[in-house]
């Protein structure tokens, strides 16, 4: 029985995935020390001072990924975290968790390949102000136009790009094992349901300046949700 804590829980269907995805909300007011134990998650101990809604998001992903292994037929093993924050997934999986407000997000395939990544975000909108104030370290001024061109508000057009950004870094952190820079990455087209993003820079010998990616879109109640996959 999951804590009062979590609720909402439900499969996530994606496009041309085959893998499983799930979603859940979370109340870090119900939250209590007791949740980690109750579903047999692990809290880092670079958590243990942290504040209540770090750790009850925390928690929440690491729910859904144990879901994510479970309907995959796999063992709902603990799925730590890495030096570099990633999660550390069981040898022949590849995944993603990301959290946002009161919702988490899990995605989870099969792969035995290390270089391949896929890679997930929800981010709630920005606010106007939020948005205006630190969109120079997320666009340059041509997705500033591209943004400007589409019919969405700026503030939204914003929020999938630096949503879309995340979900690339993510899909591809298994292969540079490094952080990169919004900058480094542009998007050149961009649709209802999907834009395209190109790299600026080479980051490693697969991954050269030029190569594309295609970003999955879907808006709903103020809260964007993106998805990617690395074919390299």
């Amino acid at each position: 029985m999951n804590p009062p804590y979590i609720s909402q829980l439900i499969p996530v269907v994606l496009p041309d995935f085959s893998g499983v995805c799930f979603q859940c909300e979370f109340d870090p007011e119900f939250y209590t020390i007791e949740a980690p134990r109750q579903l047999g998650i692990i809290l880092p101990e670079t958590l243990h001072s942290a504040v209540k809604k770090r750790q009850a998001e925390y928690v929440a992903g690491r729910y859904l990924a144990k879901r994510c292994l479970s309907a995959l037929g796999g063992t709902e093993s603990d799925v730590g975290i890495s030096q570099h924050r990633a999660p550390l997934w069981p040898k022949g999986m590849i995944g993603s968790i990301s959290h946002s407000s009161n919702k988490a997000i899990c995605v989870l395939r099969q792969c035995d390949l290390p270089e391949q990544g896929i890679g997930i975000d929800i981010e709630q909108c920005l606010a106007d102000s939020t948005a205006t104030s630190i969109k120079n370290t997320i666009i340059n001024e041509a997705e500033q136009a591209l943004i400007t061109k589409h019919d969405v508000d700026f503030s939204t057009g914003l929020t999938v790009v630096f949503s879309a950004k995340e979900s690339l870094f993510k899909a591809l952190f298994p292969q540079v094992r490094a952080y990169f820079d919004f900058l480094d990455a542009e998007v050149i087209t961009m649709e209802r349901d999907n834009l395209t993003i190109m790299l600026k820079r080479t980051l490693t010998p697969t991954l050269s300046a030029g190569c594309k990616f295609t970003v999955q879109i879907y808006k709903q109640n103020m809260m964007i949700r993106t998805f990617t996959q690395s074919r390299i």
